[in-house]
């Protein structure tokens, strides 16, 4: 393992992520990239063997990425790092050509287990993620996209469809003009309707909008 690539908005996060690979895989030349752009550029400087991802950065879509990164090398082991506990996180970037999802917060050994294993060519999934992606498989996840929203989420969701702008929006919920972009880049993940076109049809379709 000669070159790894640590794509994650938070300095303080990327620098833990290193300590844990010089763990997990030894020594490695590690690049790293703070946002969709940088991503997007180291990716075009070099090939990797292995790049861990965070599943929301600004300036884009991570998903895209994904697919960006699979349509060049169909072989290079994908882990997506992530906070949120969202099954459709872990549907979407499966689908998308991950290797493996692990969230931010686990235990530094298990976190080190799923670099290893995603590092050999293997799958990863935390046991409690498979077993809801079990339940989704059954029937028992949300039939509808706006069902995957957090309330919040949804909030702003319907403001969109009401064409309110990212400020107006903050001033209605009380928050910045940044969690807005938050929120905006959880909803278009989530449920894949990408801008406010798509949005404001889904929720007159759906009767979240009048």
């Amino acid at each position: 393992m000669k070159r790894v690539l640590i794509a994650e908005d938070h300095e303080v996060t990327r620098r833990g992520i290193r300590e844990l690979l010089r763990e997990a895989v030894g020594e490695a030349e590690v690049t790293e990239a703070e946002d969709v752009p940088s991503l997007t550029e180291r990716l075009s400087q070099q090939t990797w063997d292995l790049i861990l991802l965070d599943i929301i950065m600004p300036g884009g879509s991570i998903l895209d990425s994904i697919r960006q990164i699979r349509a060049s090398d169909a072989s290079v082991p994908i882990l997506v790092l992530t906070a949120a506990t969202e099954l459709e996180y872990v549907m979407q970037s499966m689908s998308a050509g991950a290797n493996g999802l692990a969230h931010k917060h686990l235990p530094g050994d298990e976190l080190i287990e799923a670099i290893r294993k995603v590092a050999r060519g293997g799958t990863y999934l935390h046991s409690e993620t498979a077993v809801e992606i079990a339940k989704s498989l059954r029937g028992d996840g949300p039939a509808l996209l706006h069902e995957r929203l957090s309330e919040r989420e949804l909030d702003v969701f319907r403001a969109v469809a009401r064409g309110r702008a990212v400020k107006e929006i903050a001033g209605d919920l009380g928050i910045s003009d940044k969690t807005v972009a938050t929120y905006l880049g959880r909803i278009r993940e989530k449920t894949g309707l990408i801008n406010h076109v798509e949005i404001t049809r889904y929720a007159l379709q759906n009767g979240l909008v009048d």
